[in-house]
């Protein structure tokens, strides 16, 4: 009793298109980035403004006080943009100069 010969499949007949393997990204994680983007985006913008007032404080006098509202302008930068989204500047300037 002798097997009957199997016929070979060339590669290209049994190889799965490669399209099939590419997965493309869920809502849920782009969801899911896009919360822990914003969340990061929160906790920096607050270490930002707390940083700003201690180094102003610190420095003290004339620097003290530029040095520190730049860098609790770019705190409250973070902080609106992790709250409103990708035109968080205009909040800023409006915040800033009291449009």
């Amino acid at each position: 009793m002798t097997p009957k010969p199997v016929k070979a499949k060339s590669l290209a007949q049994t190889a799965l298109p490669i399209g099939q393997f590419k997965k493309k990204p869920s809502a849920a994680l782009a969801y899911q980035t896009a919360t822990d983007r914003k969340a990061l985006n929160l906790v920096l913008g607050g270490i930002l403004v707390v940083g700003g007032v201690v180094t102003g404080l610190l420095l003290g006098g004339w620097l003290g006080l530029g040095v520190g509202a730049l860098i609790v302008l770019l705190g409250y930068y973070f902080l609106i943009l992790g709250m409103g989204g990708p035109h968080a500047w205009t909040e800023i300037f409006q915040e800033f100069f009291n449009l």
